[in-house]
Parts: C-alpha cells; structure tokens; sequence
C-alpha cells in the first residue's frame, strides 16, 4: 500500500505535515486547500506508533502557527489595503468583512476560528489589520494550533485506520454487488425493449 512506503520516509512525512498546515493557515490558501487532507493521510501513515503520532502534532501546530504569523504580518503590514485586494474580492470580501468583525480584540475568536474552515484563513490577517496585540494573538495562537493539530492528526490516525480497514473490507463485496445491480438494470432493460 502507498500509505506504508510513504510510513518509511518519516521525515518527509513530517515535513509535509509541517507544509500543509503552515499553507493551510497562510492567508487564504486554506480556503482553496485544506491541509487537513494531507495532515489525515500522514496520521494514518504513522499511527502505528505512538512517537510519530506526537511528532506530527507538533509539526501540525509548528506549521500551523508559522501560518497564522504569515498572515498576521500581511494583515499588519497591509491593514485596510487587504480589503481591497484581488484575493479578498477572490475569496469573499463578506466572509473577510466577517473575520475582521469577530476578532475585533478578542481572545477566544482566534482560539475558536482555528477550527472554522474558511473563516479561519482569513482570522489571522484579520487579527493584524485591526491592530490585535501580537502578544495576544501569538498566545491564542499557539494554544488554538496545538489543539487543531491534535484534533486533526489524532483523530485522523484513530478514524483514517477505521475508514481504511472498511473500505479494505467491504470494496470487493460492494463492487460486486453494484456489478450485479448495473447487469439487472441492463438486462431488464433489453428484455422491456424486446417486448411488443
């Protein structure tokens, strides 16, 4: 199975952890990628020991917070500009006019919006364009990454083996049995057709 080969080159499973979280969080590109994809499929890949499983949690939360500080600064450096620009007519200007309206100096925002997809590639650019404490939103920050990657690669290593050995388990049947039904239809329809 490609899973286990790729199980045999940890580090770059790790660093590809660490890529899709920081590319998940940086300004946007969440909302066209999701990272949390990728971040299942390398949990499953080490779920089979329970080192590795930590390991890609704080790549996670490592990834994820270098992010949320891209967007910070852009959001920081650019302030109301961002509003205007192509990305956010691109991503929608509502759900950035959103983000901005939630953090608006709020603490438990930047802790909750990391589990919100969409909002939460905005949330951090969002945080730096309305002036937020960097000390403030580093601190949310960190505590709201480590809990989103613990969530996604735990419970992706736990619910990504399950899935798997399902649909391991019941492809074959379920194919033959989609088989069976297609070549009733198919026939069922030749003999209405051949009938007066």
């Amino acid at each position: 199975m490609m899973l286990d080969q790729a199980g045999e080159h940890v580090a770059l499973v790790l660093a590809c952890v660490l890529l899709f979280a920081a590319l998940d969080a940086a300004l946007g590109v969440g909302a066209l990628l999701p990272g949390e994809t990728g971040i299942v499929l390398a949990a499953v890949t080490l779920s089979d020991r329970a080192e590795l499983i930590a390991l890609a949690v704080a790549a996670a939360a490592a990834g994820a917070f270098i992010g949320d500080q891209v967007g910070f600064i852009i959001g920081r450096t650019l302030g109301a500009r961002l509003e205007h620009s192509a990305l956010i007519k691109r991503l929608g200007f509502e759900q950035w006019k959103r983000a901005q309206d939630y953090v608006s100096g709020r603490f438990w925002v930047i802790l909750l919006a990391r589990l919100l997809p969409g909002i939460r590639t905005f949330v951090a650019a969002a945080a730096g364009a309305a002036r937020m404490s960097y000390a403030r939103f580093a601190l949310a920050c960190g505590l709201a990454a480590v809990f989103w990657a613990t969530l996604w690669v735990v419970g992706g290593a736990i619910l990504g083996n399950a899935l798997l050995e399902m649909i391991e388990r019941y492809t074959l049947p379920s194919l033959l049995i989609a088989a069976a039904a297609v070549g009733v239809v198919m026939v069922g329809r030749r003999v209405a057709r051949s009938q007066p």
